[in-house]
């Protein structure tokens, strides 16, 4: 019994040690809940006439349908939010150009070539605001702007690049915040090189470093996380969890900062920015922001913990790296509701485990470098029955 006991807490030290499966949760797009489905459409490579980066532009009030900013004679470019959401502001000389995550492009301001030199992007900026589906806003600026339900798992994600020109020393001022009434939260350079000037440059010269500023627990009050990675391209992720109101900040399927607090004591998200700040003159791509609840977070598929609607590897890594841990929520592992994570919900997961994605349990082990861990024919009944029966064991 005690080889048994062995085996299984080995496979369990290893599944809670690795990140490889972790990831952040998914936004949904819900028909009865607000949200922002920014996603910057059209064909990058179109001829069109007025597509380009110095074509008329409608002005701050807006013109001829078009939003502050858009490209006035280009219609095959479309910088508006899709059903949910809409446009507060768009600051820049952007385009659609070539998007690494999508095939109909992104939001794009290029051709900065550094401070005094050419300079159509500076301080490129995108807000939107969060709307009901298909509910056009009643005024401009926040009127309009529909909060996120506290009582339920949301999430904002986007996708990015930022390339800072050749020669410049200041890097990004601001890379994005969120806000309710004031900001939940702000990501921004590392470095406060004047009053409420940052640079994305350390001191000692190291670049793309920024900081989180999020909330102590006194309204209003700031404190400061540093994000010790470079952050120049890929999917950034916040989730908030009702379960215990506090938030998580993802890079790609890395988790950076977890269980921060709101700046502004309260989690209803109704906006967000991407760029802006000061004295910035970095090259920028967004694409795909979207501000949603968790994926069918009103009925959660048992297992499915990212709620990406399948029970797969990733669900597996997210239980892994909680296992064991209290106070803890359904997007955490805790797929029985008792508060802790443990052998019943391993048991869930593999219940539910989702076939039809291709990859079996033995797979996903052996992409782990754990098959030699468990012998053939391994499957996910096997696994959670053996821990189950060893939870068992230990109660009595």
């Amino acid at each position: 019994m005690k080889r048994k006991q062995s085996f299984f807490c080995t496979i369990l030290a290893i599944l809670s040690g690795s990140t490889i499966w972790a990831g952040p949760p998914v936004p949904f797009l819900d028909d009865n809940e607000p949200g922002i489905n920014h996603l910057f459409s059209g064909d990058p490579n179109t001829t069109e006439e007025g597509c380009v980066q110095n074509g008329p532009r409608a002005g701050s009030g807006g013109e001829a349908g078009k939003m502050h900013n858009e490209l006035l004679e280009c219609d095959n470019w479309d910088f508006s939010p899709s059903e949910w959401g809409y446009a507060a502001f768009l600051q820049g000389a952007f385009v659609l150009g070539e998007s690494p995550y999508s095939d109909d492009g992104g939001w794009e301001c290029s051709g900065n070539q550094g401070p005094g030199k050419v300079n159509p992007c500076i301080n490129s900026t995108v807000r939107g605001r969060a709307t009901f589906k298909n509910t056009p806003p009643p005024g401009s600026g926040t009127a309009g702007a529909q909060p996120m339900d506290e009582a339920k798992d949301w999430v904002f994600s986007f996708d990015f690049r930022i390339e800072i020109p050749a020669g410049d020393t200041f890097g990004n001022d601001k890379f994005f915040e969120i806000s309710s009434n004031r900001d939940v939260l702000k990501v921004r350079g590392a470095n406060n090189i004047g009053p409420g000037l940052y640079s994305s440059f350390l001191p000692d010269g190291t670049p793309d470093r920024y900081v989180l500023v999020h909330g102590t627990g006194v309204e209003l009050e700031e404190t400061l996380t540093l994000i010790d990675v470079p952050l120049t391209e890929g999917k950034m992720t916040v989730h908030y969890k009702a379960s215990n109101q506090r938030l998580d900040l993802w890079h790609n399927d890395t988790l950076l900062v977890a269980d921060f607090q709101s700046i502004v004591a309260n989690y209803l998200a109704r906006a967000f920015q991407l760029g802006g700040g000061g004295g910035s003159f970095e090259n920028a791509l967004y694409d795909n922001a979207i501000l949603g609840v968790v994926a069918e977070s009103s009925d959660p598929m048992p297992g499915d913990a990212n709620g990406d609607g399948v029970v797969d590897v990733a669900d597996l890594g997210i239980l892994g790296a909680n296992f064991g841990m209290t106070d803890i929520a359904f997007s955490d592992g805790d797929f029985n509701g008792d508060n802790f994570v443990d052998v019943a919900d391993l048991g869930i997961l593999g219940a539910n485990w989702t076939t039809t994605q291709g990859l079996s349990l033995s797979s996903a082990l052996k992409s782990a470098g754990l098959s030699t861990l468990v012998p053939e024919p391994a499957t996910v009944g096997f696994l959670a029955f053996g821990l189950v029966y060893l939870g068992r064991r230990r109660r009595k």
